[in-house]
């Protein structure tokens, strides 16, 4: 069966493991379907999944969508990156927003619309914690989504939205759907020192209910089965379980949280990311952005770089966090820096020189070739391979510090990265293992330092190996969600105000909140505020 890697199957805490995810690719109009049966109470549901996002902005998540009377779940377009639900027509809308593209969230929705007291007819949590929503649901209105003969959708969101632009681009896992029963997140998850982890359900589905492991890719179909045991099978579309860089089963869980591209981390002013953060592509342009990894480099570790196309020039290698704040439009300072070390197309290995001036290393690389990367910080050894053969240590003295995986190029350069949360096209060296919390060493949040800033609403981000509790810049007091997001492993300023990113050096102190790793508990994804 395609996905079951063995060297990066399993990891996170000793306990309950969720060995699989499927990924969605907008790209590919990627979707599920089945047609509802008689419910067991169509007043009554709970929802329990498990979502890391890629693309921030419009998502349709679930949902049927026959017209105004429709029941779903969503990150809403009219207020970004909010989550909008809603039932029989009732409109709903949370205070937090969602936009932490770097680990899992839990989301519980919870529906009983025969309660008198309208606060009481939905509840909404994420990792645990109840999320304010505005709006309010009929009493005794039927949920659409649990309604006989209704088609009912994970991601198509056609005929409530309108474009293949809201399907979702990111990933899920562990999906539940409880048929008459309006329950709270401890059937599904637990604390486990001060991060929330999954357990499995024990209890019983309703006639509707279904349960998604999505673990046997043997074809897509059987990815979409049920495993209730009520055969509620889904019916995927644009899903593939054929090996290579369209490979959808992932082993990217909540889990074991796995490096992917970063998009609030990178150049996102140019290129495009899909494929839920495993691809990046640019269109016509000379400017050379710099695409990074989500996670710093922390252990000895191995990624793969398929070059889906070489365009005008590409390069892959690691950059030092410092680096990682956007140059300006149209020149090359970020790649040209001496904290970027990199192999590109021409056989050239750079370091601290112009894009094309770099000195000889190794064959030339074009659309189609593999590129293999080794980095072992206790000895500083950034190594490429060319279709599996080394081209010989690049770099023996990369400064020490946090590194992150990028890629960049020109011109219609398009790469595919595998972390390792999909089969490796080769056998890591001896000692490499994929960039997951399972390998990441865990270490202490970071609670000061400085940062570069862009006098930009698109600021920096600032890695800290978790996320700040209360957050201070340049002495004034951080408003999360308005200032600034928490995410898994730092923070993203959201502001072009001087007081928080002005142009240069600003300074930051925090209290310490939850580490990315804790014994090997992956942190989950942040809302703000």
């Amino acid at each position: 069966m395609f996905g079951a890697h063995p060297m990066f199957r399993i990891g996170g805490a000793a306990g309950y493991q969720i060995p699989y995810s499927l990924r969605f690719r907008r790209s590919n109009n990627a979707a599920m379907t089945r047609t509802a049966g008689t419910p067991t109470n169509a007043k009554i549901a709970t929802w329990s999944f498990w979502h890391k996002r890629g693309a921030l902005g419009p998502e349709w998540v679930w949902g049927e969508s026959t017209g105004g009377a429709s029941t779903f779940f969503s990150f809403d377009n009219g207020a970004p990156d909010t989550i909008r639900i809603l039932v029989r027509g009732a409109s709903l809308t949370s205070t937090p927003v969602f936009r932490d593209p770097s680990a899992w969230h839990h989301f519980v929705v919870a529906v009983d619309t025969t309660q008198a007291t309208a606060a009481d007819r939905i509840k909404v949590y994420a990792n645990n914690q109840a999320v304010t929503m505005s709006g309010t649901i009929t009493l005794n209105a039927d949920i659409t989504f649990n309604e006989s003969g209704k088609s009912i959708k994970i991601s198509n969101g056609a005929g409530w939205f309108a474009t293949s632009a809201d399907y979702i681009d990111g990933y899920l896992a562990e999906f539940n759907f409880i048929d008459g029963q309006a329950l709270t997140p401890s059937s599904f998850g637990y604390t486990a020192g001060s991060v929330w982890v999954p357990k499995q359900y024990a209890g019983t589905y309703g006639n509707n209910g279904f349960y998604l492991k999505f673990n046997d890719a043997t074809t897509t179909t059987t990815i979409g089965y049920d495993s209730s045991g009520n055969a509620n099978n889904w019916t995927t579309s644009g899903i593939s379980v054929t090996s290579g860089v369209t490979f959808d089963q992932m082993l990217d869980t909540p889990t074991t949280n796995f490096s992917t591209m970063n998009p609030i981390a990178s150049h996102t002013s140019v290129g495009t990311f899909a494929a839920a953060n495993m691809q990046w592509s640019y269109g016509a342009g000379a400017y050379y952005p710099i695409i990074v990894g989500s996670a710093a480099i922390n252990s000895k570790s191995y990624w793969e770089v398929t070059v889906t196309s070489v365009g005008g020039a590409a390069y892959i290698g690691i950059i030092l966090a410092s680096q990682q704040v956007k140059g300006t439009e149209g020149t090359n300072n970020t790649l040209s820096s001496a904290g970027c070390w990199s192999y590109d197309n021409l056989g050239k290995k750079n370091n601290n020189n112009a894009p094309g001036s770099g000195t000889a290393y190794g064959s030339t690389y074009t659309t189609g070739d593999v590129i293999g990367v080794t980095y072992d910080p206790s000895t500083t050894t950034l190594t490429f391979y060319k279709n599996n053969v080394s081209q010989g240590s690049a770099y023996t003295n990369v400064t020490s510090g946090d590194v992150y995986a990028f890629v960049s190029g020109i011109s219609g350069a398009d790469f595919a990265v595998n972390f390792g949360q999909r089969p490796f096209s080769y056998t890591p060296p001896t000692g490499f293992k994929a960039l997951s919390t399972a390998n990441i060493t865990s270490t202490a949040v970071s609670t000061s330092g400085t940062f570069t800033g862009n006098a930009a609403a698109d600021g920096p981000f600032v890695w800290t190996n978790g996320n700040p509790a209360t957050l201070t810049i340049n002495g004034n007091g951080v408003t999360f969600g308005t200032d600034a997001d928490k995410t898994a492993g730092g923070f993203k300023l959201r502001t072009s105000s001087a007081s928080y990113n002005a142009s240069g050096s600003n300074t930051w102190t925090a209290t310490a909140g939850k580490r990315l790793v804790q014994s090997r508990k992956p942190n989950n994804a942040q809302a703000n505020p």
